[in-house]
């Protein structure tokens, strides 16, 4: 392969990447924003009648875009399985089968255990209406139909981030619900008022804000300097703010180090770091070290591709997109 062919290569694989999500910021609709409301919904189910999202108004509504005769999507309905049963009829969740013609959609039905709706897009016209990006793809909608937030595609965090949209879009305080829900030492106020802090910076990174993100996780920080979520993800929106912030950025990727030697972002972002300052070979020993302790390695090839590509190691960086790529379809 040509080294101009190489390049290609590495280009369209990384946008693959971010476009089936997993790896960095990722969206699971193109056709519809967080804050909007979301499109209409009528479709047949698996049972003979018609589901209309319409009918849920005044409850949270979880809208998952599935496929028959995949992994992830049969993962993801279980986690809503779950879901279903911690918000009782607080909530309804829906699932929207996109090839009902692959198979046949109620034995599918039947051996995922789902407990809610499975509804037949055969024309793929709600696919469209939403402009899925990648399936499975999750939409949370507040009681009024507005859509809270979104989760494309399935990775071990999915279950969380759909919980957590739904409490938000119920109107609950994500940080104190879940120290209510754990066992353990009741956290301190500190500790409280920087996840409130960093929960709203993950909101503002999802809709775009990320002068405010940076702001409101620089605050949550100050908060709790002991908070090692909080300095790994100040450290990354520095980097996403310009590459002149990477001494800053360092600093708090080594702080949440100390704090939790098993942070990926933070490990992730000092190689950024060491890329950025032209240390190449430092920034790829530290993500290759990094991959062999790592049980879902993806993102780390993905930032391995993405230093090779910088250095020009174009073949380099297609092996790595594509070991990141083979993990992520899994």
């Amino acid at each position: 392969m040509g080294g101009r062919a190489v390049r290609v290569a590495a280009v369209v694989l990384a946008g693959a990447l971010l476009v089936l999500g997993g790896v960095g910021r990722s969206w699971a609709f193109r056709a519809v924003k967080e804050g909007s409301p979301a499109p209409a919904l009528s479709l047949p189910s698996v049972g003979g009648d018609t589901v209309n999202l319409a009918s849920f108004k005044g409850k949270s509504v979880v809208v998952a875009f599935v496929r028959q005769g995949q992994g992830k999507s049969l993962e993801a309905v279980k986690a809503l399985t779950e879901v279903a049963g911690t918000f009782g009829d607080r909530v309804a969740v829906v699932a929207v089968l996109v090839n009902p013609d692959a198979g046949d959609p109620a034995a599918w039905a039947r051996e995922a255990q789902v407990s809610f709706p499975v509804l037949l897009d055969a024309d793929r016209t709600a696919y469209a209406r939403y402009g899925v990006v990648v399936v499975p793809s999750t939409g949370v909608l507040d009681p009024e139909g507005g859509l809270v937030g979104e989760v494309g595609g399935y990775t071990h965090g999915y279950r969380d981030a759909v919980d957590r949209l739904v409490r938000t879009a119920l109107g609950e305080q994500v940080a104190e619900t879940a120290e209510v829900a754990a066992s353990g030492p009741a956290k301190s106020p500190e500790r409280k008022a920087a996840e409130r802090q960093l929960q709203k910076a993950r909101l503002l990174v999802k809709r775009r804000m990320a002068d405010k993100a940076v702001s409101a996780a620089r605050a949550a920080v100050e908060a709790d300097d002991t908070y090692a979520e909080a300095h790994a993800l100040l450290g990354s929106l520095l980097l996403e703010e310009s590459d002149g912030n990477a001494d800053e950025a360092a600093t708090h990727f080594h702080r949440a180090l100390e704090l939790d030697p098993k942070s990926t972002e933070a490990k992730v972002g000092l190689a950024r770091v060491r890329s950025i300052l032209g240390d190449y070979d430092g920034a790829v020993a530290e993500l290759e070290k990094a991959v062999r302790l790592t049980p879902r390695p993806e993102r780390l090839y993905y930032e391995l591709g993405r230093i090779h590509e910088r250095a020009g190691r174009y073949e380099r960086a297609v092996e790595a997109y594509r070991k990141a790529l083979e993990r992520l379809l899994r």
